[in-house]
Parts: structure tokens; sequence; C-alpha cells
């Protein structure tokens, strides 16, 4: 019996590891791109565009209108002046929200805009905003303005502690949007003078893209507080700029 088990216990190893190959086999190939494709077609080419379209499952659109802000001199007094004109909703996303001068500054400015009767919502990263001033959440909340953690951190969700929003969006009235690279700190006030002034840049965008960063932060507003946005205030008709 001893004999026959030192005989079947190798051929078993062996029938096992055939099969692992096999079935290794069998499993389709997924097929990546990593590594630089060959220039075919120019960016100036309509077939790029196509190509674009096909692989990567989106839509190319046209007819936007795309100003570019440097530095914390340009682009926060556009954000802020894009709030203050604000008729119908502000949708405000962002992942680094601090305390400080411009930090207050914002926190009065969305503010008043909820007190005037204009839907307000903000959804900032819990970590990125974990220097936050919990005085410049209630100056928000007091006037109306519905804000929100996204994604902090509980036992079970220590797996993901590191899936963030890195979003970076204004949204008014469904027609004008702002991204870019700028966080709410005072690091980014001025105009990179010296090294405490930090240099980023944002974009001020009108056109059809704006309804797609507009359905950008309803997806993560969804996520973390259950409301679907829906109506003509959050997605109005958008002529091409």
């Amino acid at each position: 019996m001893k004999r026959l088990l030192d005989i079947r216990l190798p051929i078993g190893v062996v029938l096992g590891f055939v099969l692992l190959v096999l079935t290794l086999n069998l499993i389709p190939e997924q097929h990546a791109v990593r590594q630089p494709i060959p220039h075919t077609y120019g960016i100036s080419d309509p077939q790029f565009l196509e190509t674009m379209e096909a692989v990567y499952g989106g839509e190319v659109r046209r007819g936007h209108g795309v100003e570019t802000l440097v530095n914390g001199d340009e682009i926060f007094p556009a954000m802020l002046g894009a709030i203050r004109e604000a008729r119908s909703s502000v949708n405000f996303e962002t992942y680094i929200y601090w305390s400080g001068e411009i930090a207050l500054h914002f926190a009065n400015t969305l503010a008043d805009k909820a007190r005037e009767g204009v839907p307000v919502r903000v959804l900032v990263d819990w970590v990125g905003s974990i220097p936050f001033d919990q005085r410049l959440i209630d100056i928000m909340q007091q006037a109306g303005v519905s804000f929100h953690r996204f994604r902090p951190l509980h036992w079970y969700t220590l797996d993901r502690v590191n899936n963030r929003t890195h979003r970076k969006l204004l949204i008014v009235d469904g027609s004008v949007g702002f991204t870019g690279g700028v966080g709410i700190g005072d690091e980014w006030l001025g105009d990179a003078r010296n090294a405490d002034e930090w240099r980023d840049t944002h974009y001020r965008v009108t056109g059809p893209a704006v309804s797609a960063m507009q359905a950008a932060f309803a997806d993560n507003w969804l996520e973390g507080t259950g409301e679907v946005l829906q109506g003509s205030k959050f997605y109005p008709a958008l002529r091409r700029a």
C-alpha cells in the first residue's frame, strides 16, 4: 500500500501541473497598449479623432471655449466671480480645501450665494480636506450650503483608503466650468513670484464640454449623498462657444 501511495503522489503532482498549464493556456489573453503606438495619423487628420472615439469609447466634442488661467492671481478671482454671478446652481468639488485666507473667502462667497436662494453643493475629499477648519464648514452649512466629505475613512474601508477624488471642478449654472490643478489653500495665492507662491494652471470652460464636467461631479455626488442631479438647471442646452 505504501509503495502504491509513493507512485500515485508524483503522478498526481504531474497531472495537476499539466491541468494547471492547460487551464492557464485556455484563458483568453487580454491585450493592452503597453508601448508607444506608431503615428499613423496626425492630430489634424479627421481619422485621428475618429480613431480616438472608437478606441476610448468617448465622444470628441467640438465648439468649446477654453480660457487659460495661470496662478492664483488669475484663477481665484475668476472662480469667485463666477460663483457670485450664479443664478441656478453652484457645484464645487475639490481634493484640497485647507484653511486660511482664500479658504475663508471661498466659504463666505459660497455661503452668500446660498443665502440668495441658489442651491450650492460642495464635495471635498476626506483626505485632502483634513486640515479644513470646522469653522469654515459651519459658515457654509449655516447658510444652506449642502456640504459633504467624499469617502470618509471607516474601519471597513481601510483597504480603499487611497481611493480618493482628485477632481477639481467648479460648475456654475451648468454652463460655465472650471478645472485644473489649483487647490483651495493660501499656497496658491499670488503669481509664483517666490517659492511660497505655488505655480499652477486652471481653465475656464464653456460649450458642450461643461455638461461632461457636470456629469463627473454628479457621479461622485450621487455616490456620496444619494442625490441624483436632474433637470435643465444642471444640464441646460449648451451652444458651441
